[in-house]
């Protein structure tokens, strides 16, 4: 369906998906079993009857739980193809997913209500009914009622570690640091130095923190820095390596597909496209 894709995974082996973001609002329902969660640097735990709602452009992975097995039903929407859903609303369906962002736990005696609500959308989906847009349509409503009920009875369970925490106010100041020298050589030996933590130390702590390797974040931010640059500007791939600290068009074209899954050059030419075809769309 345009603007909507679904997904079911049952797993029960080790199963790690890379950190990653996109321009979809993405919800996932655990029907049973148990996955981890970072989600912009907030760890969560889902399990049965977890309603995990993830806002655009959020960086999140998932990951094994001590418990391998689980199974989960995704919708990945587009918020610009659900106007009727956000005129329903009376909120911009983006802007809902930001003030519901995050983990939802369904009381049990409701878990099987939810479980047949996205089993509903997902075989629409898949079948292609007559009127079927319609009624996924109706269903997204219907979910999306359902979430604000949750929220008004307080069944939002936060991340498990939260900001302000003594431990967490250095990775802050760390995180801070690493945004503001993107485009430089930055080493963890340095980092450690500069801000007085033995190196080890500081790789433990910033991983159990945040989820992430200093590399790794360094690379995310890197990358989400390159996407802004190969949108509004002009700007050579090779100085956009430069800008962003990759400093080699190899190694920039390596990282940027890891985390993007296309290379820089064939980016800029699908959001040069688009932003034409809006024009067009528009008559501009």
């Amino acid at each position: 369906m345009d603007g909507l894709a679904t997904d079911r995974a049952v797993r029960a082996h080790k199963y790690d998906m890379i950190h990653h973001w996109h321009p979809e609002c993405e919800i996932q329902y655990y029907i049973e079993g148990h996955r981890s969660f970072f989600i912009d640097e907030e760890e969560y735990h889902a399990q049965a009857g977890s309603l995990v709602l993830i806002k655009p452009q959020s960086i999140h992975h998932t990951y094994s739980h001590k418990h391998l097995y689980h199974d989960r039903i995704l919708l990945l929407l587009e918020a610009d193809k659900f106007k009727a859903v956000s005129n329903y609303l009376g909120n911009d369906l983006v802007a809902f997913f930001e003030d519901y962002h995050g983990l939802i736990q369904i009381p049990f005696d409701q878990q099987e209500t939810m479980h047949q609500l996205f089993k509903n959308i997902a075989e629409e989906v898949i079948e292609k009914k007559q009127g079927y847009q319609q009624f996924v349509g109706v269903k997204l409503i219907e979910l999306c009622l359902m979430i604000q009920r949750m929220q008004e009875r307080k069944l939002v369970v936060g991340p498990l570690k939260t900001a302000g925490q003594v431990s967490d106010i250095r990775i802050d100041q760390i995180k801070q640091y690493i945004r503001g020298h993107l485009a430089t050589r930055l080493s963890v030996q340095q980092i450690a130095e500069d801000f007085h933590i033995d190196q080890s130390h500081l790789c433990r702590l910033f991983k159990n923190a945040t989820g992430y390797t200093i590399t790794e974040y360094a690379n995310i931010y890197r990358v989400k820095e390159a996407q802004r640059l190969l949108e509004d500007t002009d700007i050579s791939l090779t100085n956009i390596a430069i800008l962003t600290g990759f400093h080699h068009i190899t190694y920039f074209n390596r990282v940027f597909n890891k985390y993007t899954e296309t290379s820089p050059l064939q980016y800029r030419k699908k959001k040069s496209n688009y932003k034409k075809s809006l024009r067009e769309k528009n008559n501009l």
